[in-house]
């Protein structure tokens, strides 16, 4: 599709090739510019991309009305003001120096959401200063699959789910848990899964998305029983005999433990747990067991977004090494391809410096993940431990018990933030610096089979700086100059190439990439390598577990707030609350500024089934309170079968609806700190507004 720019194209526009950051998917774009008559910039003309609504809005992204184009700081009546650069960032630095000569550098947080393009320079500006608590949205997003993957497969397994959704025409059967392709998984609709093949389809939801819609089988499961599910599969697929034995005695670890733990899971007690009809779960089984090779394709997230994140995760994908769709055509493979040099200096200065923030209750996330799990940032505040934080991007909506920590983010003696627009995350700053957009900042994006060099193909609109440029400019206030480059971000690129085969100067100009040789595709190569566990094979009772006092083995445990875990709490409270179905229209809270985008999906809305609809005399757009014992929210009504009966779902990243003050922040994962997104409990009210 091609999008206007704010000039009518011409043939002899420069035409420079870029990569489009709406999500994080770094989709290629090819854009035309010129510089406008009586004028000394360019300005985009045209922008061709792949279908995708996102990204059609980048271009109001960056010439938005609302748009934040200068540096302010607050005044002494907490107004804001323009600054200039200058004073933004040496404010930044001398109130960090301030606290750091007070209570210490451990006493300073480091926090980074979109983008993730300054990522390392961040991290590495943490380390220097003194910090260890550098921490992310991983700490809810992305984290938890890596860690359980690690745990289970090794660290070179990276994310599992990775290479879970590319097509592979060797596959004999899709098994896909919890992903609502059509407004997650670019293409979205046009994705492969959708296509009419003679390959049976496992869809694992318990929304009826359209993806469900298409299944031979739809395990439509209670939110949060994704490992109880698992575990049952495992216990037909042994009973028949459909396990790949030869793999299992020579290249797992645990086995036989994991075999008697699965006894337990009959397809009676599956069903009891689940919610499954016990006749689905044999036919998923049947379908996966006796169809090789097949492949489990996955979200990042969706399986971990439970108090029982991890077991969860490692119950799921130990299905397809019980099944030996390890390392071969059509199942799972190692992910490989380009990767950066790590510039972060994590390895040298994280352990000279204090434990990263949760290391006390999360040791494994943070030796796994290598940064801090920040879902405990309340906790750290409210105890002094955490007295000053310098963001980028950063979505204080993002944590469960979001009204807990508005009230603890007034605590900080300073708070400074980057940010494109005016967010619920900006409220409690001294100081807001204006970031950026994608077309108007250089990257360097190494990954798969490419590396490529992006230009900004226009200058930054008002008063704008990319991240990376303001943080050299942060560590160049802070003393840090000489270890950042000198200031030259030209010479951090190169060293981030090393082992790509690449400098800065080999890499096509205006935005084209340069191809990585990926190597042969090669069939096990664990028999060469191993796995890179304690054991040197696929851990089905993890070592790691076990040292720090858990199971190894993935054991199945109700969702902190459940009908059957709290019975109590649900007579208050009778609905299953689940959360962050994704949208095609916005990337998390991301995009909700643009007017072509909430001219498509305007607000919030709270999914019911027509049953319970019926019975609360619920019709679609009527308001409702939404409430649990952590908070309370109101938002509009959507009548649908997408969720089964006694069960609601509501979206996240809504300023007028804040989801996340429903979920309760002590309902950690005891291995990850992930929160219970997916699997709550509330109560619903027709309200009139």
């Amino acid at each position: 599709m091609k999008i206007a720019g704010t000039l009518k194209k011409q043939d002899t526009d420069d035409q420079e090739t870029s990569t489009c950051y709406m999500c994080s998917h770094n989709c290629e774009i090819h854009v035309s510019t010129r510089v406008a008559e009586g004028s000394n910039e360019k300005t985009v003309t045209e922008i061709a991309l792949p279908d995708c609504v996102r990204g059609s809005a980048m271009v109001e992204h960056r010439e938005s009305d609302v748009r934040l184009l200068n540096p302010e700081m607050r005044n002494e009546n907490g107004e804001w003001v323009k600054s200039t650069w200058q004073q933004s960032i040496d404010a930044i630095a001398d109130n960090l120096k301030k606290v750091r000569d007070k209570y210490g550098p451990e006493s300073v947080g480091f926090m980074i959401g979109y983008t993730k393009e300054p990522r390392p320079y961040m991290q590495r500006l943490a380390y220097l200063f003194g910090s260890p608590h550098y921490f992310t949205e991983s700490s809810c997003c992305f984290g938890a699959t890596r860690v359980a993957s690690a745990l289970t497969f090794g660290d070179d397994y990276g994310y599992f789910y990775q290479t879970s959704r590319v097509f592979q025409p060797e596959t004999q059967c899709r098994m896909v848990w919890s992903n609502d392709t059509e407004n997650s998984q670019l293409p979205l609709k046009k994705h492969y899964f959708f296509k009419e093949t003679d390959v049976p389809l496992i869809i694992v939801d318990p929304r009826l998305t359209s993806l469900a819609k298409t299944a031979d089988v739809h395990l439509r499961l209670r939110p949060g029983t994704d490992g109880a599910l698992a575990l049952g599969l495992a216990h037909i697929i042994l009973n028949e005999g459909w396990e790949d034995r030869e793999f299992l005695n020579n290249w797992c670890h645990g086995v036989s433990d994991y075999e008697e733990m699965v006894k337990e899971y009959t397809p009676e007690r599956t069903a009891k747990i689940t919610g499954v009809d016990k006749e689905l779960i044999i036919k998923a089984a049947c379908l996966y067991g006796q169809n090789k090779p097949a492949q489990i394709s996955l979200s990042p997230q969706a399986t971990v977004h439970h108090s029982n994140a991890c077991q969860n995760h490692r119950a799921i994908i130990l299905l397809a090494a019980l099944t030996g769709n390890i390392d071969v055509k059509g199942g799972h493979r190692k992910p490989g391809g380009a990767k950066e040099a790590d510039i972060t200096l994590h390895g040298e200065l994280l352990p000279k410096l204090a434990d990263p923030i949760g290391k006390e209750r999360f040791p494994i996330f943070i030796d796994k993940y290598h940064e801090g799990q920040s879902m405990l940032l309340s906790d750290y505040i409210e105890k002094g431990k955490i007295k000053a934080i310098v963001s980028i991007g950063a979505n204080i909506m993002m944590y469960p018990d979001y009204g807990r920590l508005q009230k603890q983010m007034e605590k900080l003696e300073f708070f400074s933030v980057c940010d494109f627009y005016d967010t619920p995350t900006r409220a409690y700053a001294d100081v807001s610096l204006p970031a950026a957009t994608h077309l108007e900042r250089e990257s360097l994006i190494v990954g798969g089979d490419k590396v490529r060099y992006r230009p900004n193909v226009i200058e930054p609109r008002g008063n704008a700086k990319a991240d990376a440029d303001i943080l050299f400019e942060l560590a160049n206030a802070l003393g840090l100059k000489d270890d950042f480059w000198g200031g030259d971000i030209k010479a951090s690129f190169n060293e981030r190439l090393e082992g790509t085969g690449y400098t800065l100067s080999d890499l096509p100009e205006k935005g084209k990439y340069a191809p990585f040789d990926l190597g042969p595709d090669i069939d096990r190569k664990y028999e060469k390598d191993g796995f890179a566990t304690n054991t040197g094979k696929v851990e089905f009772k993890s070592t790691i577990l076990e040292e720090h006092g858990h199971n190894g083995l993935p054991e199945y445990q109700e969702p902190y707030w459940s009908p059957v875990s709290r019975p109590d709490l649900t007579k208050d409270y009778p609905f299953i609350l689940t959360t962050g179905g994704r949208s095609k229209n916005y990337q998390h809270s991301q995009g909700r500024k643009l007017e072509m985008l909430r001219a498509i999906e305007p607000y919030p809305v709270m999914q019911i089934n027509p049953i319970d609809a019926a019975k609360l005399d619920i019709k679609d757009d009527d308001w409702l309170k939404v409430s649990s014992p952590r908070g309370e929210i109101e938002l509009r009504a959507l009548v649908s079968e997408i969720v089964m009966q006694g069960v609601v779902h509501a979206p996240h990243g809504w300023e007028a609806a804040p989801v996340n003050k429903l979920i309760p922040d002590e309902a950690l994962c005891p291995i990850t700190g992930f929160p219970g997104f997916k699997s709550s409990l509330c109560s619903l009210e027709k309200i009139t507004k």
